[in-house]
């Protein structure tokens, strides 16, 4: 593939330069790679997949995607369990896998690799600058300060992005606070995650335990607070159990207003470009990725990387998602204020046949407004619990 810029061939070495080697960074890095892009991949970490933050439950959209062996098992139904103690099974057609997150993203970055990226581990971004005809890198790689110049930058280097930092001028403005482990305790219902509401495990959240091989990650997350003492109560449901590892971190839920910027694009995290309701974050993130690597594409043919050109990056992953994450964000909004006797209430309306094969009908954990939406069409009175009183 030719450059356009001949006056700066010897500045202008890259392409494209991708900041993070998660799901959303290789993805983009491998959609960019396999049209013929020379791509480099700056991974701040040692290894690809490390630390783990994520409890790795997907759909199969994710591994139609991604070519991987890292499925530790599978799941199709859900227990969801209220203050009160009672709770409601769903259960669907399609299953849902649980992933070896470690090993789901090395494969992601191996698929990068053999479409032609430029992965580099072990080095960390130090800043990021744009010009009128180029950007430039400034990273830390072995000790080494190195700079490498290119066309266009993809901050996939999440909620912490130095990418952001640098050329953005907001950042996410709702963080959920996550806290998991790895348990030896082995959940009796493999075929089914565990979901918990109310303020006991979660401060506008929720917890959870998902079945995971020989494991189960037993996490919470909570809004506007710290999750270990939540974390601590929802644990000592299970007794006496071994913790194998720790893994946590904050996790977007809202995204920012403008995810472009001057020869530059945030996806995935960086973005916040994450489902608010469940705080996944790995499909809506590579679908990120793929809109950036298309609208690279689209700039590189107008040989125009400037702000109003790469603005269609942004009303491309909008097509896409963000109707599903302007409702879900409102809708977590409503959940976040919910008290446990109205949870309680709730629960006596859904625990109904009727409501529960509606649930199994609509039920996606890519796009979860479907079921909510469609519970409350049917069910429009259930408003009274999720809409806090005015105070007098």
């Amino acid at each position: 593939m030719s450059h356009f810029y001949h006056n700066c061939a010897s500045e202008c070495v890259r392409d494209v330069i991708v900041v993070g080697a998660g799901p959303s960074g290789s993805y983009a890095s491998y959609s960019l790679s396999r049209r013929g892009y020379d791509v480099l991949n700056l991974e701040e970490h040692l290894e690809v997949g490390k630390p783990v933050e994520c409890t790795g439950l997907v759909s199969e959209r994710v591994t139609h995607m991604v070519r991987t062996k890292s499925e530790v098992n599978t799941v199709t139904g859900a227990h969801v369990i209220f203050p009160n103690g009672e709770r409601i099974h769903v259960k669907k057609r399609e299953k849902t896998i649980v992933l070896d997150r470690d090993s789901f993203d090395k494969d992601c970055a191996a698929q990068s690799i053999g479409a032609g990226t430029d992965l580099c581990i072990g080095s960390r971004v130090k800043s990021v600058k744009v010009t009128d005809q180029y950007a430039s890198v400034t990273y830390r790689e072995n000790g080494d300060l190195k700079e490498e110049r290119t066309l266009a930058v993809i901050g996939a280097d999440g909620i912490n992005s130095r990418v952001r930092r640098d050329l953005f001028p907001s950042r996410t403005s709702r963080i959920v606070s996550g806290y998991q482990v790895d348990s030896a305790h082995r959940l009796e219902d493999q075929d089914s995650v565990e979901v918990y509401v109310g303020s006991r495990v979660s401060r506008g959240f929720f917890g959870w335990a998902t079945p995971a091989g020989n494991i189960t990650r037993i996490g919470v997350g909570a809004r506007g607070g710290a999750s270990l003492k939540y974390f601590r109560n929802l644990n000592s449901k299970f007794g006496d159990n071994k913790i194998l590892g720790i893994n946590g971190g904050a996790i977007p839920i809202s995204y920012l207003r403008k995810t472009y910027a001057n020869r530059a694009m945030l996806v995935g995290d960086a973005a916040g470009i994450v489902k608010p309701l469940s705080g996944g974050g790995i499909y809506t993130g590579m679908v990120s990725g793929s809109h950036a690597a298309d609208a690279f594409d689209r700039a590189y043919e107008r040989e125009d990387f400037g702000i109003r050109q790469l603005a269609w990056y942004q009303k491309a992953w909008k097509r896409d998602l963000g109707l599903e994450l302007w409702f879900d964000g409102m809708f977590q909004r409503i959940y976040s204020t919910i008290g446990d006797s109205s949870f309680n209430a709730i629960h006596s309306v859904l625990s109904r046949p009727e409501v529960i094969s509606l649930i199994n009908k609509t039920g996606d954990i890519d796009y979860p407004s479907k079921v909510v939406v469609s519970v409350l069409v049917t069910k429009p009175w259930l408003l009274r619990y999720l809409i806090p009183p005015r105070k007098a």
